[in-house]
């Protein structure tokens, strides 16, 4: 199952702040996403409801570094640093798209996650290390 924060129809930008998260299949195509809200639960809570939900994926626009710890804790796979529809973005997830620059946060160059790491920031794939084979390059 995946899980986006939701604002007004798009990706929020901070998972943080946000009690309206919509939960879909991670494969089936044209199902309808279940909206899950949950305002009077902390950030760490929402995650352990999801959890439970089956929630195993989190696209999100960006996240606290405790929270993203916490996720990665709990086996979510984070992907933040996304921008755009919900129903694109799900899509786009499906057909492994969210690399493309329309679903990119303003500022950010693709889903990708910040480390805070001796008080400097660091861009990292989703899956790579800083300079590593696997790092994005030019936004790729």
């Amino acid at each position: 199952m995946i899980a986006i924060p939701v604002m007004r129809g798009r990706v929020a930008p901070v998972l943080n702040w946000c009690s309206r998260v919509v939960i879909f299949p991670a494969i089936s195509e044209g199902a309808v996403g279940q909206e899950f809200c949950a305002p009077e639960l902390d950030p760490p809570e929402r995650l352990q409801v999801l959890l439970a939900k089956g929630v195993k994926i989190l696209i999100c626009g960006a996240l606290s570094a405790d929270l993203q710890r916490r996720a990665t804790q709990l086996g979510f796979k984070v992907i933040p640093g996304v921008a755009g529809d919900i129903d694109d973005v799900v899509t786009a997830y499906r057909q492994n798209r969210l690399d493309q620059p329309e679903f990119w946060l303003p500022g950010c160059r693709g889903p990708m996650r910040y480390r805070q790491n001796l008080g400097q920031k660091h861009c990292h794939s989703i899956t790579g290390e800083p300079g590593g084979k696997e790092a994005m390059q030019g936004g790729k």
